[in-house]
Formats: C-alpha cells, structure tokens, sequence
C-alpha cells in the first residue's frame, strides 16, 4: 500500500510514521461516498474500530445524545429491539460502547479476536448508516423520551436518557459546567447541553429527531478510526461493498465557527444541598476562560501543568492563599480540552455568599502577585515530570489503548487538524522544561487568567429546596399540558404508550436473532490467560513478582496487613491511608512533599482494600496498600522518598489534617449522588461479606458518617486521634505485616526495592488472627434520602456457589435477558445488573433509576425469569468468558494477580469456572432459581433517592433516614 493507490474504493491520501507507537498512520478516503478513514498500523493484538459522525447540536433537547442510543436498537441488516445487547450478551469484546459530546458522537468496538472484530464492525455500521429508528417511533419513544399516563389519569415522562440526564443533573460540578459552557459560547454549538437537559428534552419531537439522523449520519460527514493488526484488505472490502458505495458524497455540514471573545458578565445558579446540611458557607464561585484553539497543543500542556503548579493540592500557591484566609475551603483549576475552542474553569468551593467580590479579589491578588513575582519553577518542572510520565506511560485503565488513540484522533482531525498530531509526545516537554524560568507560564497566567477578554463568572448558590421546586414546576408543566389535551389527544398518548409497551414486550423472533453474528463455543479459548507470579522471600520481606515488560517503569504495590484492626481502628486507617501526601513530614515540609512526590512517582495512592476469600463469606484478607509507579531510572529516589512518607509522617497537624478532612467530606458527599449504586451495593455487601463489611468501614456510608462526625467535633477529637494515627503508623508500617508485589520487565527492580525498604522499616509482629475483627453485619433494609432527581436501589446476599461457571453465566443472562428489559426498557433506569462475586455473593443493582420501587419488584421476579428460561446459552457463555477475562495492561495484569493470590484463587480454578462456563445448559440455570428467589425474600437492601423515592419503597425497608 502507497500513497494515491486505490483499495476497495479508498483512495491512500497520506501515510506517517509514528515511531513512539510503532506504527504507521494511514489515511483514506472513500472516494464515491466521501467516508474519512484513519488506520493505525502496529501489532497490536486488541483490533479497535470506530465511526464517528460531527454533531454540532442547535438546542438543549439532547438530539444526538438520544440518538446514539437509539441507533443502537435494531438496523436493517440486524433487526433485533437491541443489537448492541445482543453483541453484550454474545462478544468476546474489549469494548463495546457509544459516547456523546459536545461536538461530534463516536461509536467504537475492540476486541482481540478477529472474526469477533470483524462481527462488530459490521454491526456497528449498520446501526449508524440503517437504523430502524425511522420506521419504529417506539425507539424514539424508549431512550428519549415519551409521555405516560398512569391509572389515575396522572401524565408522567418516561425514557432512558431523561432519566440518565435528570441524574446528571443532580451534581453541582455538571451545572456549573454547563453554565460555563452556555456563557462562554453563546454563537456557538458549545452552549447547549450536548447530553441533553430534562427540562427541554420533552420538546424534542419524533420528526426533528429522525430528520437529524438523516441529514448527519452520512459518511461524508463520518471519520472511520482503525488500530492494530486488522487485514485491512477485507476490513476496507467490507466497508465499501457492503455499506459505503450505496451512498454518493454530499456536503458536509460546516466547521465550527471560532467563538469571539466575550465579557458574559456575573450569572447565579442554585444546587440541591441535601437537608442534613447547613447552607452556610456552601456557595461556590467560578470563572471561565476560552484559553486556545485545538491546535496550541504546548499551550494545552503548559495549562495542564499550571493547574498543577496552582491549585493541585493543598500547598499549591493559589489554593494555600484562599484556604489560609478562611475564605473558601477548596480552590480547582480544571482544563476542559478535547473541543476546538478549550477552557479553563477556576473554582473556589464552600465559601460563604456575602463574601464572593472578596474571594474574586483574593483570587485576582495572588494570582497578579505570582505573575509579577514569578512561580516555584522546581514545581513547575516536577508538574511536567509528572505529565510527561502519563503521557509516555499510555496505561489509560480498562480503557483499551486503541480507544484513547482513537480519541486523540478525533480530537484534531475533526476540525481539520493532522489526525497525528496528539500521537507522539516527541519534545513537548523538553521544550516546555526550557522555557521554565524564562517568564512564559507567569506570561501564561497573565495572558489567558488575568487579562483574558474571554470571561465569564457563575456563583453557585445552594438550596433545600430547589429539587421539590423543580419536581413541582414540573408537576404543574404536567398538569397544564394534561388539561391542554382533548379526548383525542390523550387517547393518542395513551395507544403510543402501548405501542412501546407492545414492542419491548414482543420477543425477536428466532430468524431476528440468527442474523446476529456470533462466535461458536469452540472459538472461544479453553482457559483464560495466565498471569504470571512468583513467591519469594528477599531481605526477609515476602515477594510477589510478576515478569511482564514495562517499558522501563517499576510498579510496586506494598500490602501492610489490618486483619486485626476493630472496625473503628480500620475507619481511623482508612482516614490516615488518605492523609498520606497531605501532611509534613519529619524531613520535608508540605509544599517540598509535593513536589517531590510529583517529580518521583508517576502516580502513587493509599488506600484500604478488602480481598474475601473464594466461597468464605466470613472471611477476607484487608491491607493498607500503597500502589506506585516509578521510572526505572528513579526508583532509588521514589522509595527513599516512599519511607519517608511511612514513618516520617508528622500526624499532629490539625490544621492541615482539617482541610483535608473537609474536601474529602464534600467529595465523597457528592459521589453519594452521582454514584449512589456503589454505596448502596457497598452496604449491601457489608450484610453479606467480611469482604463488604470491612470496604464499607473503609470507604463506604458508615466512613463518610465517621468523616462528618469527626469535622463536626474536630477541635475536641483530633488531639487523641492524632495520638491514635501515631500509634497505629508505628503498629502497621513494619515488616512483620508487609508484602510486596513487584511488576517490572528489569529483574532488578524487585531486588532493589526489597533491598532499600528492609533497613527502612521495623520488624514488627503481626499473627494473621484466626478469626477477622470485622465480620460481615445482621441483614438491613435501609433507604437513605440524597439531593437527588433520580435513585439508586441495591439487593443482595450470601449465595453459596457465586463463583462457579453457571452461576455467572447465570448472572450474566439475568443482568441482559431480565434486568436490561425490565428495568432499563420498560423502567427507564439508566443501568442494571445482577453481580456475584467468588466470595459467595449475589446482588442486584440499578443506576439512575426513576423507580426504585418497581426496579425491586423486577429483582424479585428474577427467580420466575430462571424457571421459565429457554433459551440458547452460546451468547451468554461467551459474554460471561470474556468478562472473566479482561484485556490489561502490564501494570492491571500485577494487580489481578495480586487480587486472585490474596482471595486464593489458582490458575486451575480459573479454568475450572471456564470449563463450566463452556458446559453451562438451561437446566443448571433453572436450578439456580430456587437460590435466587430465597436471595430476594431474605436478602439486605440498600436504596438512595430522593424523599418521593425513598419513600415509595417504604414497604420494602425497615429504617430510612437523611443522608
């Protein structure tokens, strides 16, 4: 393949290297339909595809967002209700998903498996390019909204994006973000709410949504991203015979006019504070900047490292001097890129309302006093340090590394940029370390904070009340609209209504599901991968080492056992595991601490993690561990550094432990809304498991109570508590109570870190008791009322046998069979599930759920679903051996390994569940049922929502309170 050769309709426009990547980045075009085409090539084994379509939207009502998901039920090609469930249940996938944003939707799909690429690829350009949207209201009706009339007559809105929209809605940081945005560009798509808010969604119409889908799903308005070891040859073959030369090129619709700079002035937005809260001091202030254009990638970077450099912890400059006043309790600096016109989101959070022009000013005076007299550029350098780590480093989580290039893509070819230009870090931050001292990142606060044009300023003010208002001004939109409605009118909502309750109820047929492609049983591996790990002992400290290459980084996890702590000794463990990198220490002081800390790790938490062991409910391992990533070439200096913070930390310091305390109260507050199912199901497992009971203590409801209860009191507490951090710091950090995990392709590594933490710490004792001082609680039945427009209900109990084939096979065929229908479909919640965990678990969960009532009737019903199932297992086999077994990175693969050592889970018994996976039939599904129905009838619940919610499960619960 070469420059201007022709391929199955594609004409090669370009090729570059990308020696970073070890690849070569080729781009086509599909000359009749005018398709865009990026393929990176590189052996890579995990084969990534994605469709992307521009979609600048032109209102608030969340047109692309709905329509993301509805392209995703049923195409021509593939009429099933929902071919992307179909491919969940079915794929051996990577990932399988579809994003919305501000201005562009992106479908993607990875999977190692080639025909199993191949089958989503297909898939996916068929619901883009054919949907069945056109033709089926009802799809419209389901993921976007409709409306419901109930038995009383009373109309109601139902649909999944409401609902998942109505959710997002409840967190402060989304509405100051969306005022942001609305002030900053207000000539530009960039002001409306891409995702689509809950109060104009209902104004969208069916027409307008199907002629949307019309006009901009086209391939000359589409980018195609491909990575990895694809046969490109059949790969463009298939793209072109079979969807691209049925269409002829047309216009694509036009670029995005640059937003001009604007003054948009003071503007005030109110948040749901939740009752239990005083209003007092919980405003926030914030100021917008539009900063660049996509193409100023050094200016991106070096506004990266200046949000570090001002506000990236606590002895950050900008932050100090607002905390050190009493004026705000936490000060943010966060660059929204991945747009054509960036920005820039200064925030100073809790201060008290009065006293917002003198927190404006306060803010204004530090930052002119650090432009006129210059920033710590030893911070400056340790901030680069640290970005130019993550960006060499490429380890984006469970985000398959395909995608995230992929992203970086689109992030410049979109606007009409190199497709290359994110991929390759090259000299960027040589360049930036030169200019350092030079005056340019003081002329970058100056240019772009203190004297930008471009402007805007939102305070936040919070309220009891604002979520009742807003349910009771739409209770009377409602209402108005229900009396506007004549005879006919209201017969007409009535039959739509069960149109879509026919459509969601009616099976696809046999013929419907036989056009899906699937793999066959024996195309899926025999056994997972296996991880590797060696036990040793060195310098008298137990080792796990795990040879895997890492491109010259070293990460180590330290595991510090607490299997003899009480439960308040673990929450008090928990509290000084975050305080690490928060406080003095003996050698350096707070402001030297972070930046060393910057400069030496790549990354490095503390945190208090719970391993149950495999079908013993009563019974986990717990650990403060300490999970770091360093470079080779500073790994003496990292662990140096690492002891210091383990037995050199000063835990008197009250002031600093307080502000502290303070910004982790909030945070985790906030996270109870906008991510309620984890602290629902974490209450749940805590009835249930050791494992739960000892994560809840650590960083569930039971903490954050610990946490308010501690700020509440804190002048009378802290004195004996920082005693009692002291005394557990000396008991934890010894040998006697570590192990260490070591994953490094150098084989030095692990030899060196055990080498330089031996001498550093004492040898201590510790006996692993017999018996866990934290065992799993009585069952409960709680709800708990949170500033929410949506809830969040969990059920769930000891299940003997959670961790054999059949019972995931199982779970997986509930979660996609069951649940996705009732709760989802024809529930509007936005996600649901059955998990089982090998501890001997079993549970259910729903996500921004607008029932939580009828969402715990469906979990009972799941033992009805298990004795009536027939149906063929294949798909749900292959989806349920593909969740066992992940795609991870080197550093993932360490602590799977890790994870699966402390639960006592071998290798063999891996493939003991698979090969039970692969013999799973309906029969030991149905067995299953019985077990099932007890869980339900007997198991702990957990539900988070508002008061309407909460409340309307009141039969279901024993306790409920204000959270």
């Amino acid at each position: 393949m070469e420059k201007n050769s022709i391929l199955s309709g594609f004409i090669v426009l370009d090729q570059q290297r990308v020696d970073e990547l070890e690849a070569d980045l080729w781009q086509m075009e599909h000359q009749k339909s005018g398709a865009r085409l990026v393929w990176l090539e590189r052996a890579e084994e995990n084969k990534t595809f994605a469709i992307a379509f521009q979609t600048q939207p032109w209102d608030d009502t969340g047109v692309f967002h709905i329509l993301e998901h509805s392209v995703l039920c049923g195409s021509k090609r593939y009429p099933v209700k929902e071919p992307f469930v179909e491919l969940m249940k079915s794929s051996m996938n990577t990932f399988l998903n579809a994003m919305t944003f501000p201005d562009r939707t992106v479908y993607p799909v990875s999977s190692r498996n080639g025909q199993d690429f191949i089958n989503l690829l297909r898939v996916y350009m068929d619901a883009v390019l054919h949907p069945l949207l056109h033709s089926k209201p009802e799809i419209f009706g389901q993921e976007g909204w409709h409306y419901e009339l109930g038995e009383d007559g009373a109309l109601s809105v139902k649909g999944v994006v409401y609902n998942e929209m109505k959710g997002a809605f409840s967190s402060p940081d989304a509405l100051l973000e969306r005022e942001a945005a609305r002030r900053l560009f207000p000539d530009t798509c960039y002001r409306y709410v891409f995702g689509g808010d809950p109060a104009h969604i209902p104004e969208l119409t069916y027409e307008a949504f199907a002629a949307a889908h019309s006009r901009l799903y086209h391939p000359s308005n589409s980018y195609i991203f491909l990575d990895g070891n694809v046969d490109i040859a059949q790969v463009l073959e298939i793209l072109d015979s079979e969807y691209l030369c049925a269409y002829e090129r047309c216009p694509a619709p036009e670029g995005i006019p640059l937003q001009k700079p604007v003054e948009a002035g003071l503007s005030a937005i109110r948040y749901e504070l939740s009752a239990q809260e005083s209003l007092e001091g919980r405003a926030r202030l914030a100021d917008g900047y539009a900063v660049c254009t996509f193409r100023d990638r050094e200016t991106l970077m070096a506004l990266q490292a200046l949000s570090d450099v001002l506000c990236g912890d606590n002895q950050a400059p900008l932050k100090r001097h607002l905390l050190e006043s009493g004026l705000a309790q936490d000060v943010r600096l966060e660059l929204h890129d991945g747009v054509q016109q960036p920005w820039l989101l200064l925030e100073a959070r809790d201060i008290a309302e009065d006293k917002s022009e003198e927190v404006s000013s306060a803010l204004r005076d530090e930052l002119e006093r650090l432009s006129r007299e210059g920033l710590d550029h030893r911070r400056v350098l340790a901030a680069l340090d640290n970005l130019e780590f993550e960006a060499r480093q490429r380890d984006y989580g469970q985000m398959p590394q395909g995608l995230m290039l992929c992203f970086q893509v689109m992030e410049s070819w979109l606007y009409g940029g190199d497709p290359a230009a994110n991929l390759s870090v090259g000299t960027l931050f040589d360049g930036l370390r030169d200019k350092c001292g030079t005056g340019y990142f003081e002329e970058l606060l100056k240019q772009l904070i203190l004297e930008n044009p471009h402007h805007c300023r939102i305070l936040a003010l919070p309220s009891h009340t604002i979520g009742q208002e807003r349910q009771a001004q739409e209770t009377a939109r409602l209402s108005a609209v229900r009396s506007s409605w004549g005879t006919e009118e209201a017969a007409g909502v009535h039959r739509f209504q069960e149109a879509i309750a026919a459509w969601q109820n009616m099976p696809d047929t046999p013929e419907q599901l036989a056009s899906i492609p699937r793999l066959r049983l024996d195309q899926i591996p025999a056994e997972p991968e296996k991880l590797p790990i060696e036990e040793e002992t060195a310098d008298s400290i137990a080792l796990l080492r795990h040879r895997l290459p890492t491109n010259g980084i070293t990460y180590c996890n330290l595991y510090f056992a607490l299997d003899d702590l009480s439960p308040e000794e673990l929450a008090k463990a928990s509290f000084m595991a975050q305080l690490f990198g928060c406080l003095d220490t003996a050698k350096y002081s707070l402001a030297d601490l972070s930046r060393e800390m910057r400069s030496l790790f790549g990354n490095i938490w503390f945190t208090v993690e719970a391993y149950g062991r495999q079908n013993a409910p009563d019974r986990c391992r717990t650990f403060l561990c300490v999970s770091c990533s360093i470079l080779d070439a500073k790994l003496e200096k990292a662990l140096s550094l690492l002891t210091e913070l383990l037995v050199g930390q000063q835990w008197e310091n009250s002031q600093q432990a307080l502000t502290f305390l303070r910004q982790r109260r909030a945070a985790m507050a906030e996270q109870m809304v906008t991510a309620g199912h984890s602290a629902a199901m974490s209450r749940v497992l805590a009835c249930s498991t050791a494992e739960g009971a000892a994560q809840e203590q650590a960083s569930g409801i039971t903490f954050l109570r610990w946490l308010t209860e501690l700020e509440q009191n804190f002048p009378a507490r802290f004195p004996a508590l920082a005693q009692d951090l002291i005394s557990l710091a000396q008991r934890i950090f010894c040998r006697a109570r570590m192990t260490v995990s070591v994953t490094a392709g150098n084989e030095a590594s692990a030899k060196t870190v055990t080498r330089l933490l031996s001498p550093s710490l004492p040898q201590g004792s510790f006996a692993l008791p017999c018996t866990g001082a934290v065992l799993p609680w009585e069952p409960r039945r709680e709800g708990f009322v949170i500033p929410s427009g949506v809830s969040y209900a969990a059920l769930g109990g000891v299940f003997q046998g959670a961790g054999s084939g059949s019972a995931k096979v199982m779970g997986r065929t509930v979660s996609l069979a069951h649940l996705w229908n009732t709760v989802r479909v024809q529930g509007g919640a936005y996600g649901t599930g059955m998990v089982l965990r090998d501890t001997g678990f079993a549970g259910f969960y729903s996500f921004r759920d607008p029932s939580a009532a009828r969402t715990l009737d469906c979990y009972r019903a799941s033992s009805d679903f298990l004795r009536g199932i027939d149906i063929d297992l294949t798909g749900m086999i292959t989806g349920a051996a593909a969740e066992s077994d992940p795609l991870l990175t080197a550093r993932m693969k360490g602590r799977m390994a890790d994870a699966l050592y402390w639960r006592q889970i071998s290798h063999e018994d891996r493939c003991r569940v698979r090969r039970e996976m692969l013999a799973a039939v309906p029969e030991d599904l149905k067995a299953l049922a019985g077990p099932v129905e007890d869980l339900t009838a007997r198991g702990s619940i957990c539900v988070l929502g508002s008061r309407q919610q909460v409340d309307a499960c009141a039969g279901w619960l024993d306790n409920i309170v204000v959270l």
